[in-house]
């Protein structure tokens, strides 16, 4: 797949359209474009969704929370917050995309992974998720 400049834009169409979720049941605004991907605006965070077309590509998806005053603090990944949230096993949540149709999958398994993750994430105690995050990667 590599370096394709159509892989990018096949990764954001099928992004808006697997999360659209957010947009239409989660009060978020978006998606709005970024070199890598895509970006929804929520309720005290930001869901950014990147597909990283290096020499071995990925899907990833990063929960940002943001304050009050509207200050971005440390994120964390979905797969980390999966299963720090107790949602199952990292494994649910992969990011190889050697394939077009392996990021077509993982956009798809990292919207539902998200999809299971949000309620948590948007519970009034959802910002305790990140901290209990695991300090390397």
């Amino acid at each position: 797949m590599g370096h394709q400049g159509d892989s990018v834009e096949e990764f954001r169409s099928a992004a808006a359209t697997r999360f659209a979720f957010l947009v239409e049941d989660a009060g978020f605004s978006g998606p709005e474009r970024t070199e890598e991907g895509l970006v929804f605006h929520g309720p005290g965070l930001d869901v950014e969704v990147w597909f990283l077309d290096v020499r071995e590509p990925q899907v990833t998806t990063l929960v940002v929370p943001i304050s009050a005053d509207g200050t971005r603090r440390p994120g964390g990944w979905l797969d980390d917050l999966y299963v720090t949230a107790g949602c199952g096993p990292a494994q649910d949540i992969p990011g190889s995309a050697q394939t077009q149709r392996a990021m077509l999958k993982r956009v798809e398994q990292h919207a539902e992974g998200l999809r299971r993750l949000l309620p948590q994430l948007l519970d009034p105690d959802g910002d305790q998720l990140i901290p209990r995050l695991p300090t390397t990667r």
